[in-house]
């Protein structure tokens, strides 16, 4: 066991993951009670309706040193870690997600991010079986984000990371509606490293992502974090004006230079249909921006805490104490 004097915290969300949810647990509190004397594990229930709850009732009474939170209804993964870091105390805190991140790497992201004083990504050796369709659309709009998002991030980080407790505040001032956690780990900063790893599947068969939630999530991801698109739209509708005074001069010329002008009425429509499509994908990228930016106004919470209970000892050091802003 580390005697050291730094606290770790592990925040785990969940999803309807009653089934694996003990197996995960014992063997995360196995490597955390080796390693550190020093920790704490939140679990964040994500609106689950199987037996998630009670399960991590019986693990409150089984480990010490366990919170559960459970919120009003499903979020989402990225709402439901920040509902957990939002009131963890650690010098370092790891997120990780229990379908398929095994915890045994938990002392090399640990130390990987003191020693770099910053945030490490986990990277997947291999894509989890989401599907030929969706695995093709995140390699795709991974490589084309890649700069408009100005990062360097592999197609394959997870959720797995680890953060020291400055960069964990430096990621928290971000107040963006739509959470990425990815993507605000790599703008605060702080140096990055990455650890590949080979996902630990702990189901049969993953669960697989559809499309529709995939493309939902990149738009919203792209609108929120980035007024790239804005522009880029902005010189298209340039250019289709550009190239419409250009086909105006050469009208005039041809008026000028022939005494009689055919009816053009098959230029004309052709025209005036990529006119429209140029200005229907201008507005609907507007659109895009005004809903989001109308949700940012709102200032709505992101998250309600339905529940929240702890195990019987929440801290194995009662005179270690760690305050969120000031931890070294």
């Amino acid at each position: 066991m580390t005697e050291s004097s730094y606290f770790v915290s592990v925040v785990v969300p969940l999803a309807n993951d009653g089934d694996i949810l003990a197996g995960f647990v014992d063997e995360l509190v196995t490597v955390l009670r080796a390693e550190w004397r020093n920790h704490e594990v939140v679990l964040v229930d994500d609106g689950s309706r199987d037996s998630t709850r009670v399960v991590a009732t019986k693990l409150l009474a089984r480990h010490e040193g366990l919170r559960y939170l459970r919120l009003s209804k499903r979020c989402g993964p990225e709402v439901a870690i920040l509902a957990g870091t939002d009131g963890v105390i650690g010098d370092v805190v790891v997120v990780l997600e229990p379908e398929s991140d095994p915890p045994a790497l938990l002392p090399k992201f640990i130390e990987s991010a003191r020693s770099s004083g910053g945030i490490v990504f986990g990277v997947r050796s291999r894509a989890l079986a989401h599907g030929a369709l969706y695995g093709l659309g995140r390699h795709f709009y991974a490589r084309s984000t890649a700069h408009i998002f100005e990062l360097e991030l592999p197609a394959q980080a997870s959720l797995y990371m680890a953060f020291t407790r400055q960069a964990l505040n430096a990621v928290s001032q971000i107040k963006d509606k739509s959470r990425a956690l990815r993507v605000f780990g790599a703008v605060v900063g702080f140096p990055r490293s990455f650890i590949t790893y080979d996902p630990l599947p702990r189901r049969p068969s993953v669960r697989r992502k559809s499309v529709t939630e995939g493309l939902e999530r990149g738009v919203s991801l792209l609108v929120t974090s980035s007024t790239r698109p804005l522009r880029y739209v902005a010189l298209l509708g340039l250019g289709a004006s550009l190239l419409s005074f250009a086909y105006l001069v050469y009208v005039l010329v041809v008026v000028l230079i022939r005494k009689r002008v055919a009816e053009g009425w098959v230029t004309l429509s052709v025209t005036t249909s990529a006119m429209f499509v140029v200005l229907f994908i201008i507005l609907a990228v507007l659109a895009e921006y005004v809903g989001r930016l109308l949700e940012e106004t709102r200032d709505r919470p992101l998250y309600f805490i339905a529940e929240e209970r702890s195990s019987s000892v929440v801290e194995l050091d009662q005179a270690r104490r760690n305050v969120v802003h000031e931890s070294t």
